[in-house]
C-alpha cells in the first residue's frame, strides 16, 4: 500500500473538522463510528467554541492539533471549504474527505467555488474525496470515516466485497441489507462529486487490495470512463469481478441520477 493509500484508507491520525458533541448530529457520527467499531488510532475533534468533544481534546483550528495529520474529514459549511483546504495544504495533510455541499451539485457558482478548491488542493499536492462524500471505510483496519447512519450497527461486518458509489444513501442501504444477510465488506467509498479522486482510481486501488476479492460499483454517470476500463482490465486480470449497477437508464432513474 502507498503512503497515499494508508492515509485514504487506513490513517492513524484524523482531524474531524467541524465535529459536534451533540450525539444526534451527523457531524458527531464519524467520531462516535470510529470508536464504537474499533479505531485505535488518534482523533483531533476541530471545533473552535469546545475545549473537549465526546471525551477527547478538541482543537480550535487544523494548525492548533499536535502532530501530522493523516486524513482530514471536513464537515463544515460550503463556504469554508477552501479555506481549510489550504490549510491542509499548509500543513501537508496529504487527504481530505468533504463531506460538506453547495459546490458543482449546485449550479455554476457551486461549480467555479469547487474548481478553485480543486486548484489550490493540486497546486499543494493535496488529494480530495468529495464534494458531497458520505465517507470512507476499511473495515478491515476498523476505520468507518463516514457520517451514514448504518453505521450506528452494533457489529460491522468484515468481508471481502469492496463498494464504490456515487450515492452515500445508496452505500448505506447495500452494506445495512447485506449485513441483515450476514454478508460483510471490505471498503466502501462515496466518492460525491468526484472533483479529484474518482470511481476508475478507486477500483485500480481496490485491485491491488488483499481483503478485496470483488468490486461493487454503484453509478449514477460515467466521469471519466477510460481510467476505470483501464481499472476493470486490471480487475479482471487479476481474478477480481467488478459488478456495475448503473442507475439512470429510465426517465425516473435519470431524474434521481440529475438530483445529485
Amino acid at each position: 500500500m502507498t503512503p497515499f493509500q494508508q492515509a485514504l484508507f487506513t490513517p492513524r491520525r484524523i482531524a474531524l473538522v467541524g465535529a459536534s458533541g451533540d450525539a444526534s448530529k451527523n457531524t458527531a457520527r464519524p467520531q462516535r463510528f470510529l470508536r464504537k467499531h474499533g479505531f485505535t488510532g488518534t482523533i483531533l475533534p476541530i471545533n473552535p467554541g469546545r475545549a473537549e468533544i465526546l471525551g477527547e481534546t478538541a482543537y480550535p483550528s487544523l494548525d492548533a492539533a499536535p502532530g501530522p495529520i493523516d486524513h482530514a474529514f471536513i464537515m463544515t459549511p460550503g463556504d469554508s471549504v477552501l479555506g481549510l483546504v489550504a490549510e491542509c495544504v499548509r500543513l501537508k495533510v496529504p487527504v481530505a474527505t468533504i463531506f460538506s455541499d453547495g459546490f458543482a451539485e449546485r449550479g455554476d457558482a457551486g461549480r467555479r467555488l469547487q474548481d478553485e478548491i480543486v486548484a489550490v488542493a493540486r497546486a499543494g499536492g493535496l488529494r480530495l474525496l468529495g464534494p458531497n462524500s458520505i465517507g470512507i471505510i476499511d473495515t478491515h483496519a476498523d476505520s468507518p470515516l463516514t457520517c451514514n447512519a448504518t453505521f450506528e450497527t452494533d457489529l460491522l461486518l468484515r468481508g471481502h466485497l469492496g463498494i464504490v458509489s456515487q450515492s452515500g444513501s445508496m452505500m448505506g442501504a447495500l452494506m445495512s441489507r447485506a449485513q441483515a444477510r450476514g454478508l460483510g465488506f471490505s471498503r466502501l467509498v462515496s466518492v460525491g462529486n468526484e472533483c479529484d479522486i474518482g470511481v476508475g482510481e478507486l477500483v485500480d486501488m481496490m485491485v491491488d487490495d488483499p481483503n478485496t476479492h470483488a468490486i461493487l460499483l454503484f453509478l449514477e454517470t460515467l466521469r471519466d470512463a477510460p481510467v476505470l476500463a483501464a481499472a476493470a482490465r486490471r480487475a479482471q486480470a487479476g481474478g477480481k469481478p467488478v459488478i456495475v449497477y448503473k442507475l439512470g437508464r429510465s426517465e425516473i432513474g435519470r431524474e434521481l441520477a440529475a438530483s445529485h
